[in-house]
């Protein structure tokens, strides 16, 4: 049988059987010296020889006695006090807010901490071994193996060179498959490895957070300078599309091309509504909307070239919708895209809209009293896991490959900012269905024109000729102006900036032959824009009509113009249509009120 003994318990050993020896050694040669100085008789000596023995042998085995019960009361203090120093610190262990393993050298898992077992959910009997803990904790066979090799290679350098297991950065699966992100750091220490997890999801997702945002940031400042450009040139060529559009006949072989290159600019321009709204957010523009477009392009858009069938269905007398076009098309939009997501073998979205009216004893979304239009957007998808759907509004929450997690979220925020609701209902195998609450505008949708809407060429100003004053920075949208207004019979003077704007505005009213309108843009870099030349000008003119025009939809003068002194707003890009529309609605005498 072969012993292992310690460093201490050799050391021990060794004193005994040296004492022992010594003392033997000593008796025998003292005894004996002794013995043959006082006793010449040699019966005598053989006689006394034998009770010396006797007693050597007594003598020896009390010391012996003594010897051994000393170590061995040694060892039992010392086993008694490991065992109260283990007790000890199982209890610190507990009590510490990081997960604890500890396993012997043939990877038997012997103890795990209360936290460990619920940061991870594992308990002791479903980790026996470091093994089955490797193998539960990186289910993905490369990335476990990844694992496995680095940390053996750290252990392998231990042993070998006594260099320390450095700290690994690694994923783990939770019992519940959420997956945590975690620092271990191992020590090696008579044959038993402790490992500490550290826990650092939370800052890692906050970091993870916060370099998003910069992100969004980024883009936005990207986008909003851009958007300016971007817009101006669509402006430039929608305005000469439709304009062009009014030259030939509705049997044209150019009508159809023309058609189709404005719907495309039109979607270009949406595009970058999106981009901006959701970069930087902002509040909507609205306006008296019909929603039956909406949904129409929205399918016509995301199901082409899909086996998705729609089915929609519109109440009889709907109401349009106070809302950002622009904005409500990304939100439906991205709802059509989930729904198409859902069904990768085919099937039908559903989408009805109906009118509602809420008042304060009904009114279950604590919304404010009066009509809405509600929408219902349903798909015959495989549905969503009720531990799921709680969280498919938060930003950068995603259950698909590859995905940002944004577009749900974006959806929540365009209806909040309208001033709705939305909700959600799943079940596993049964479908989704969204249902979004917006408010109703005054006027119930008119029959499906069969025809492209006129021009509108009566203008609300007094005298046989309206002048108006047009401020841009883009000389072709300045240019464009002056055919396309001019044409409609308007008298247009046009400017670069703000300095300019107000210059002239002042000298025509001086003059006697003031401008029935000014058409400004908000933005103008690096000089004076639009809102405020607009100060200067209602300072000269409290009665100036003034209209605002930008691509940068997201400005709160946009969304608020009335308050910053403006009658009208136009979004770039605009066509003769619009522009023509929010010139006849002027009012004929005065600034619009607040």
């Amino acid at each position: 049988m072969a012993f292992h003994l310690t460093r201490d318990d050799r050391r021990i050993v060794f004193k005994i059987v040296a004492i022992y020896s010594l003392f033997g050694g000593l008796w025998i040669y003292l005894s004996d010296f002794a013995l043959g100085l006082l006793v010449r008789d040699p019966d005598i000596i053989t006689q006394i020889a034998t009770y010396k023995g006797l007693l050597f042998i007594a003598v020896t085995a009390a010391l012996l006695y003594y010897l051994i019960g000393r170590y061995i009361y040694r060892l039992g203090e010392s086993s008694r006090m490991i065992a109260g120093n283990e007790e000890e610190l199982r209890s610190l262990m507990e009590l510490m807010p990081v997960g604890v393993v500890w396993a012997d050298d043939n990877g038997t898992t012997k103890y795990i901490n209360q936290n460990f077992v619920e940061k991870f959910g594992y308990e002791l009997t479903e980790i026996p071994t470091v093994e089955e803990w490797l193998f539960k904790a990186h289910p993905d066979a490369a990335y476990r193996e990844e694992v496995s090799s680095l940390w053996n290679a750290h252990v392998s350098r231990y042993h070998t060179h006594g260099t320390p297991v450095p700290p690994r950065d690694v994923k783990v699966t939770c019992k519940d498959g959420a997956v945590r992100h975690v620092i271990i750091n191992t020590r090696l220490s008579q044959k038993r490895t402790l490992a500490i997890f550290t826990d650092i999801t939370e800052r890692e997702n906050r970091q993870d957070e916060l370099i998003k945002k910069q992100k969004l940031e980024s883009i936005g400042v990207l986008a909003g300078g851009i958007a300016h450009d971007f817009n101006n040139i669509l402006t430039a060529i929608l305005g000469n599309i439709s304009f062009a559009g009014m030259f030939i006949g509705r049997d044209h072989k150019a009508e159809a091309p023309l058609l189709q290159a404005e719907k495309a600019a039109k979607r270009a321009a949406e595009l970058a509504h999106q981009l901006l709204t959701f970069a930087k957010g902002g509040q909507p523009v609205t306006r008296s909307v019909d929603p039956r477009q909406l949904i129409d392009d929205s399918l016509s858009l995301v199901l082409r070239g899909s086996t998705v069938q729609s089915r929609v269905e519109i109440s009889e007398g709907l109401r349009t919708i106070e809302a950002d076009a622009g904005q409500i098309s990304q939100a439906f939009n991205n709802l059509v895209i989930n729904a198409v997501q859902a069904m990768p073998g085919g099937g039908t979205i559903s989408i009805r809209a109906t009118n509602v009216s809420f008042d304060t004893t009904d009114n279950p979304f604590a919304l404010p009293t009066g009509e809405y239009v509600n929408f219902t957007f349903r798909d015959e998808g495989c549905g969503i896991p009720a531990g799921t759907l709680k969280n498919i509004f938060d930003p950068y929450f995603t259950t698909k490959p590859g995905g940002s997690g944004l577009g749900l979220a974006s959806v929540q925020s365009i209806v909040s900012k309208h001033g709705g609701h939305i909700s959600v209902t799943s079940a596993i195998n049964n479908g989704t269905t969204f249902e979004i609450l917006l408010p109703a505008g005054k006027d119930s949708v008119l029959a499906e024109e069969t025809q492209s809407p006129e021009v509108a060429t009566d203008f609300p100003f007094t005298g046989s000729q309206a002048s108006l004053l047009v401020m841009d920075d883009e000389e072709m949208l300045r240019d464009l102006a002056v055919t396309m207004l001019g044409n409609l019979g308007y008298r247009v003077t046009t400017c670069a900036d703000g300095d300019e704007a107000v210059t002239l505005y002042k000298a025509a009213l001086e003059s006697g032959a003031a401008f029935s309108a000014v058409i400004m843009d908000l933005t103008i870099p690096g000089a004076m824009g639009g809102q405020e030349a607009a100060q200067a000008i209602l300072a000269i003119d409290p009665h100036a009509q003034l209209i605002v025009s930008s691509g940068y939809s997201n400005d709160p003068v946009m969304a608020d113009f009335r308050n910053y002194g403006f009658s009208a707003v136009v979004l770039k890009p605009y066509s003769v249509t619009d522009i023509a529309g929010v010139l006849k609605a002027l009012p004929k005498t005065g600034k619009a009120q607040k």
